[in-house]
């Protein structure tokens, strides 16, 4: 089993801000799927969390390959590329929940994340595990 390739500590930064990563995933067909998300990072793996019923969701499996890339707003030589895989799922009952809580307060200052839609979704989490680390 590989190592995760470790997040430059020059680039950790990009992780404590509300900045909005853009998350790729392969769709059934083999096209690239990307969108904004909230992500932050576990001192391992990154994380992002969303609706079961979404594309997203759909497309990501353990051992799926994904992308995120995170730009500095103020400085857009300051980025971070990580290329990696769905090392693990988690639902609701193994942090999902208490995840999206989480991402919603560094990224609106509220503690419980108030979702577009229903409020009662099913959220999932994503471990992503770096295989090839890319920044400035």
């Amino acid at each position: 089993m590989a190592v995760a390739v470790p997040i430059p500590d020059s680039t950790r930064d990009l992780f404590e801000r509300p900045i909005l990563c853009a998350l790729s995933t392969i769709n059934p067909d083999g096209r690239p799927h990307t969108v904004p998300v909230w992500c932050d990072f576990d001192g391992t793996h990154v994380r992002v969390n969303c609706p079961a019923a979404t594309r997203k969701a759909r497309n990501m499996t353990v051992g799926s390959n994904v992308t995120v890339l995170l730009i500095d707003q103020q400085s857009a030589f300051h980025w971070l590329e990580v290329m990696g895989h769905v090392a693990e799922i988690r639902d609701e009952a193994h942090g999902a929940r208490d995840h999206i809580n989480s991402l919603s307060q560094k990224y609106t200052g509220n503690p419980v994340y108030q979702g577009y839609g229903a409020s009662n979704v099913n959220r999932l989490m994503y471990l992503i595990e770096p295989d090839t680390v890319h920044g400035r």
